[in-house]
């Protein structure tokens, strides 16, 4: 099963096989040709699906593990969790998804041809005092300051 993220109707770009996508991806594509290869694929050979609530808890707590899961549209994790339950192959363009599929050992490949390379654990920083959380929260913990950055684990 090859999940397809947005790129893919963006670009066109894909291997063959037997392709799904979410349900809200439809949103996400915005002009008229990838509407319309959209709607082609739709008559054809892409099924609407979407996973099940044990999927969607297993890539919400990973996505929480590697500081990912801020940055994650409901798409995103949609995807994702189809991408797990099916065992398929995701193809996407964004870093967060496949540092998450990397991390539960789901294939993915990428419609521009930039992947990620290692899995990457994200924290969020306070930028006054440095205070370092898991999850990121309005101010900080510590100190109070509204300016929390989103920085990588070394």
């Amino acid at each position: 099963m090859i999940v397809l993220d947005t790129c893919a109707f963006l670009t066109q770009k894909h291997p063959e096989g037997e392709y799904a996508t979410v349900p809200g991806i439809k949103n996400e594509i915005v002009n008229k040709q990838s509407k319309q290869y959209f709607e082609n694929m739709l008559a054809t050979n892409l099924k609407i699906m979407k996973a099940e609530k044990s999927s969607y808890e297993i890539v919400q707590k990973q996505a929480k593990e590697t500081g990912d899961f801020d940055v994650l549209s409901r798409v995103d994790i949609d995807i994702i969790a189809l991408g797990y339950q099916c065992k398929g192959t995701i193809i996407t363009d964004d870093f967060a998804i496949q540092n998450i599929a990397l991390a539960l050992n789901i294939k993915f490949l990428s419609c521009s041809g930039k992947i990620i390379s290692e899995k990457r654990i994200w924290r969020y920083r306070c930028t006054a005092c440095g205070h370092i959380e898991k999850i990121k929260l309005k101010n900080c913990s510590v100190c109070g300051n509204e300016e929390i950055r989103r920085v990588k684990l070394k």
